[in-house]
């Protein structure tokens, strides 16, 4: 494997169900370290399954993905994912999911992380509602808590599934800048692979776009 690559993928192939055809077939490509891809294509073509692919929380059932060199066989810090349903805990405020990504993935102490977790919610305009728990946030602000989480664990790799969705058109294009230039800083800069619907989105952000349809790229 090129060691330039940070992810890599080799003639994968992934179904759910006997039943079902194959969501991911045959599907093969490389992202560049610190390259921003965008990834295009009607629901349920597969965008989605390799995005979870990528973070190892599924396997393939033929082929095999590569992250930075080594082959996935699981979770990591590495790598952080910001999911179209936000994935919070429920259990814990904004400001504790954020706090407990930095700790894990930097291994940083409470104190720090949660100063951390505060700036962070501050860049994607969360500061005031830091303290609530998800069910008493709306779409967009669970949305936005994600990705402040994301953006507090500081992961080579950054994964996102339609991050933007659920957000109004002034904080959606607020985020789409704050996120393109952080992950093209040229000291911090971040391997990115982003699913969206949203054309005009891929072009804007993205470095390559990739058109996904009958289980590979066009």
């Amino acid at each position: 494997m090129d060691m330039c690559e940070a992810i890599r993928a080799d003639n994968v192939s992934y179904r759910y169900g006997r039943e079902s055809g194959p969501t991911l077939s045959g599907l093969s490509f490389s992202v560049k370290k610190g390259g921003f891809t965008a990834i295009l294509g009607h629901s349920g073509c597969g965008k989605s399954t390799l995005l979870s692919l990528v973070m190892g929380l599924i396997f393939p059932q033929s082929g095999e993905i590569f992250v930075n060199g080594a082959p996935v066989l699981g979770g990591g810090t590495d790598r952080a994912i910001v999911f179209q349903d936000c994935s919070l805990f429920p259990w814990m405020t904004a400001r504790e999911n954020v706090a407990f990504g930095a700790m894990e993935a930097r291994r940083l102490p409470k104190a720090q992380a949660r100063m951390i977790a505060d700036m962070t919610l501050d860049m994607v305009g969360l500061c005031a509602g830091k303290e609530k728990y998800p069910s008493e946030l709306s779409g967009g602000m669970r949305q936005r808590a994600a990705i402040a989480r994301l953006l507090a664990m500081d992961s080579d790799i950054w994964l996102f599934d339609e991050p933007f969705s659920a957000l109004d058109p002034d904080m959606r294009r607020s985020l789409q800048t704050l996120t393109a230039d952080m992950a093209k800083d040229k000291t911090t800069g971040k391997t990115v692979l982003f699913v969206t619907h949203n054309i005009d989105e891929a072009i804007m952000m993205s470095e390559r776009i990739l058109f996904m349809d009958g289980g590979g790229f066009t």
